[in-house]
């Protein structure tokens, strides 16, 4: 038989024995007419594919927001960017989905020229590993993505046997590469194992997959052990990477079932837990905060894929946004090997995308060099808006036109929903992974109740000798009460930020007089209690949605000079139509008859609504050790925090403690538990008292505290 070079038999070290002595044309036309290799498809073309398939025709390339022209023929080595993503983008080829699907669509060669003229380009002028692994693994998924249609579901006829014999010895020789250059930990890691995999899978016809296949599978569990704490957070600690992560895992369960492929049944309890938490921190409008690295996508279409792998009725119930399914077990969440929080509503208040949601971050940066400088720092949302928001990341570039290092801005504190010390960052800012001893993150509480939740974290840090102290009380469904607590024995300079979204943007205002400083922005109310020394300004600052784009947003600056240990006690009160009146004082609190310092106790007198209908609510916190009795505005108690309302009347209606063994109003003693602290929860005239420790409840009791008090004995 006579044949060409490229169109000789195969090489004999590149297929199974079986393969090696046809010739090239035999074996596409074999790989053409298989069947019995299952795989995702991508989606059906569409004339959005065209749109984006004509300027690929040009080679004209928009990443990140930066277009580029680069010519009939260009070198793939020279980046005509300053950002080193943009050249990154390019040799992850994620534009051959819209050559393939502009095909799909049309069936024009064009478009199956340019796949072929594409790939045969950057085979002959880029060495295996250019750039990095991950950039490879990319790559990979790519072209294997696009070969189905081009090849197999359309067999055009652009792609010859020559450029196929190309095409499977690239693939063959940068799997090889990839398995000696993986990526030791890390997201990177994963979405190259699964490349690898997915290279078996498609070509089990290769001398090599076998190995490749079993290689990838052996380093799957060690690499899902390593890549997800066990409450199923990815260690990087990035809301949008979690998924990133999530989706390769879920990409290995789906390809291995199509093509029933046995994965380590240990992969799948830590995948469950990878999707829960997903779902409690999307928000109720179906996107993500996007914490550390990472922009504000919504993945409840990943979830969907998920369910049908790990069939969950509270998974659906998150997915249908509650119209099908059962409502998590939890209202709130905790994910205490990571340091996330999430603090929500009922998840069956209707509509469910105005749920009130709050996104705790107590965590440490997190493996790698996505952290951001943000501890303590919270995203909040209600009534179907993010009304207090992280910005996003916007570039991983140190470069820009402007000459302001924007890297640096959005990973810096004041670019976070937390408290700035002398205008440092937590830690010594760098590009990428910190050098530096990181802050020491701790959480000090988290309690979830019926009535309300509490959170408390510190963090401390090597930059400088302040503590700061965060507590979180939620009055579900209604507001929140933010106290940042600062210790220090010198004189320091302290800014509280709160960062307002776009939509806040020419939108928000604030009115301060001699009771309390109250900004006003859309659906959301900020309120502190009036202090002479305490400055607010709203500033001009910005939030990246997506990599590379950015947008003018409000942020609201509290700030104390030269203060020693001192504290902001801070109202978050959402609305969904009209803004409440709201006032919100700071009490004295005694102790023995003794005015007590901002370092040991607070309490706050807030009074929301209007002269015809308003409510009256106390609330005290005690920031030491448990044990003495305070008193503020003729209420005596020993307890960690209180809240307490009371209507127009001055009835008591809604009662929440933690920590509480005394309760006095005036003279009436309200509660008084023998032998112990107690969680407290009284509502609609129902009274709950649990014991904090062992989470069990003492009792239950209808009454009504309006009529008279209530004695409870310990040895009851």
């Amino acid at each position: 038989m006579k044949v060409s070079n490229l169109a000789a038999l195969a090489d004999e070290n590149l297929f199974v024995e079986d393969f090696s002595r046809l010739s090239w044309p035999a074996v596409l036309d074999y790989f053409q007419n298989r069947g019995h290799v299952k795989h995702f498809a991508l989606s059906k073309g569409a004339g959005k594919h065209v749109t984006n398939a004509e300027l690929v025709l040009l080679n004209e390339f928009n990443f990140n927001n930066e277009k580029y022209a680069l010519g009939k023929l260009f070198d793939w080595k020279i980046n005509p960017s300053k950002d080193l993503e943009w050249l990154i983008l390019l040799h992850k080829f994620y534009y051959l989905k819209d050559l393939a699907g502009a095909y799909d669509y049309t069936q024009d060669e064009r478009y199956a020229q340019k796949w072929v003229s594409l790939i045969d380009s950057w085979i002959t002028q880029v060495p295996d590993g250019f750039i990095d692994s991950q950039v490879t693994g990319r790559r990979l998924q790519q072209w294997l993505l696009s070969y189905f249609t081009f090849v197999q579901q359309w067999r055009s006829p652009s792609v010859t046997a020559d450029f196929f014999g190309r095409f499977i010895r690239s693939i063959n020789s940068q799997t090889h590469h990839l398995c000696r250059h993986l990526t030791p930990e890390g997201n990177h890691r994963t979405l190259e194992l699964y490349a690898i995999f997915l290279v078996a899978v498609t070509f089990p016809e290769l001398n090599s997959a076998k190995g490749f296949l079993e290689f990838s599978k052996q380093k799957l569990l060690e690499n899902i052990r390593q890549d997800l704490l066990p409450d199923g957070v990815h260690r990087e600690l990035s809301t949008d990477y979690h998924h990133t992560v999530l989706k390769n895992y879920l990409r290995f369960r789906g390809l291995s079932m199509l093509n029933d492929i046995a994965l380590p049944a240990a992969c799948d309890a830590l995948l469950k837990q990878a999707i829960k938490f997903s779902y409690y921190v999307h928000k109720p409008d179906g996107f993500i905060p996007a914490i550390n690295d990472g922009d504000c996508n919504s993945y409840l279409p990943l979830l969907k894929k998920a369910l049908y792998y790990y069939p969950d009725e509270h998974l659906a119930y998150v997915i249908t946004q509650g119209e099908k399914g059962v409502p998590p077990m939890q209202r709130s969440c905790g994910f205490d090997d990571s340091g996330y929080y999430v603090l929500r509503s009922d998840w069956s208040m209707k509509p469910y995308n105005e749920a009130l949601y709050l996104f705790f971050d107590c965590a440490p940066l997190g493996f790698g060099s996505h952290g951001h400088y943000d501890a303590l720092n919270f995203e909040m949302a209600a009534f179907g808006h993010s009304l207090i928001v992280d910005p996003g990341r916007y570039t991983y570039s140190e470069f820009s036109e402007d000459g302001i290092n924007w890297r640096h801005y959005f990973k810096g504190g004041s670019a976070h929903n937390t408290v700035v010390v002398d205008g440092l960052d937590q830690t010594p800012y760098r590009c990428g992974r910190p050098t530096d001893p990181e802050p020491q993150v701790t959480l000090k509480q988290f309690v979830s109740t019926s009535g309300f939740d509490f959170l408390q974290g510190q963090v401390a840090t090597h930059q400088y000798p302040v503590i700061h102290e965060r507590t979180i009380f939620f009055l579900p469904p209604e507001y929140w009460i933010v106290t940042d607590r600062l210790t220090a024995e010198d004189n320091h300079n302290y800014d509280l930020y709160f960062h307002l979204s776009n939509r806040a943007q020419d939108q928000s205002n604030w009115v301060s007089n001699d009771v309390c400083h109250v900004i006003h922005s859309p659906n959301l109310l900020i309120a502190q209690p009036y202090c002479p020394d305490t400055k607010v300004i709203i500033e001009q600052a910005y939030v990246s949605p997506e990599y590379g784009v950015k947008h003018p947003a409000p942020v609201v600056r509290f700030s104390k000079l030269h203060a020693r240990t001192t504290a902001f006690h801070t109202v978050l009160c959402p609305f969904k139509e009209e803004p409440p009146a709201i006032e919100v004082t700071q009490l004295p609190v005694y102790k023995n008859g003794r005015l007590c310092e901002l370092s040991e106790a607070a309490s706050l007198h807030i009074k929301l609504g209007n002269a015809e209908s308003y409510v009256e609510d106390y609330y005290f916190i005690h920031h030491g050790s448990t044990g003495e009795e305070y008193t503020f505005a003729d209420m005596t108690c020993i307890a960690r925090a209180l809240f307490l309302r009371k209507n127009g009347s001055g009835q008591i209606t809604n009662l929440q403690a933690e920590g509480i063994q005394l309760l006095r109003d005036n003279a009436t003693v309200l509660l008084h538990q023998l032998g112990g602290f107690t969680r407290l929860n009284y509502q609609d005239k129902t009274l709950i008292l649990t014991d904090p420790i062992t989470e069990k409840k003492i009792t239950k009791t209808e009454i009504d505290f309006c009529s008279h008090g209530y004695l409870h004995r310990g040895e009851e």
